[in-house]
């Protein structure tokens, strides 16, 4: 079950239209109970540089996620700004966000997402310094394997896949955040193939960070790279050293979940 709580509304001195001094104030302008088209906000979700993202409720009362991208972004990327709503609009996957709709208005350019359960992976380990056991850094691994060769298996390279962009709850995994998401291909504003090799390395980071969470799988030296300080097997540091691009990379997204799941199995015992 999701985590999320909505703040109370509590509304100070308005100041020039904004919330001056409030803890109802939750991003810039925007405080809690604000309309936007039609979506009544709750909370703050976390911002980034492309943006900011507010928990929020439609008219009947189900919880979205608002996405808002700062002004100077929009004029930046000017031309690519449509790319993660094509994407999105093209997915249907039950660990990546359904793109809800667009609201074009006064207070900016803001897609409409599916509230997926659970916090990020970051907000666990760093936050809640949570230790993963062995048997669930397989079975994020997994879930993000599937996740990952959905994609891939569309054409689509996420290019952003990180402890921040992962959500955990109770064994589910989801994937969000495709601002960077492109299409695999030749012409203007696609990537090439061989792009698919940035999501296995970025996978590959996230499974490091989990590893390097539990109990008595590093050895506690810290001067020494990861492939010597985790207790891994052969098979398994191969897996991983693969995955980010070392040796011979994998040719393909479903021969990689292959072998980690096969490297990784006695993880599972």
């Amino acid at each position: 079950m999701s985590e999320l709580r909505p703040a109370r509304r509590s509304r100070g001195p308005v100041l020039h239209g904004v919330w001056g001094a409030d803890p109802a104030l939750i991003g810039g302008r925007f405080g809690v109970g604000d309309r936007i088209g039609g979506y009544v906000v709750s909370s703050r979700l976390g911002s980034g540089r492309y943006g900011v993202c507010f928990l929020a409720e439609d008219p009947s009362g189900r919880q979205v996620v608002l996405k808002r991208f700062r002004r100077r972004m929009l004029k930046r990327n000017a031309g690519r700004n449509h790319y993660e709503a094509v994407i999105l609009s093209g997915l249907s996957h039950p660990a990546v966000p359904q793109l809800l709709g667009v609201v074009n208005d006064r207070t900016g350019y803001w897609f409409v997402l599916e509230l997926q359960p659970g916090r990020s992976l970051k907000s666990w380990l760093f936050d809640r310094h949570r230790e993963f056991t062995r048997r669930e850094i397989v079975g994020i691994g997994v879930r993000l394997f599937d996740v990952v060769t959905y994609l891939h298996g569309r054409n689509v390279v996420h290019g952003d896949i990180s402890i921040a962009n992962v959500l955990y709850d109770d064994g589910m995994v989801s994937l969000i955040d495709f601002g960077l998401a492109r299409y695999i291909g030749s012409r203007v504003g696609e990537v090439p193939a061989d792009e698919i090799g940035l999501d296995h390395a970025r996978l590959a980071d996230v499974l490091l960070y989990l590893m390097y969470s539990c109990a008595g799988l590093s050895r506690g030296n810290r001067r020494a790279a990861w492939y010597d300080d985790l207790w891994l097997t052969a098979s398994q540091r191969d897996c991983v050293k693969r995955l980010m691009g070392f040796g011979t990379p994998y040719a393909d997204t479903a021969s990689a979940a292959e072998d980690f799941r096969r490297a990784f199995a006695d993880w599972l015992r």
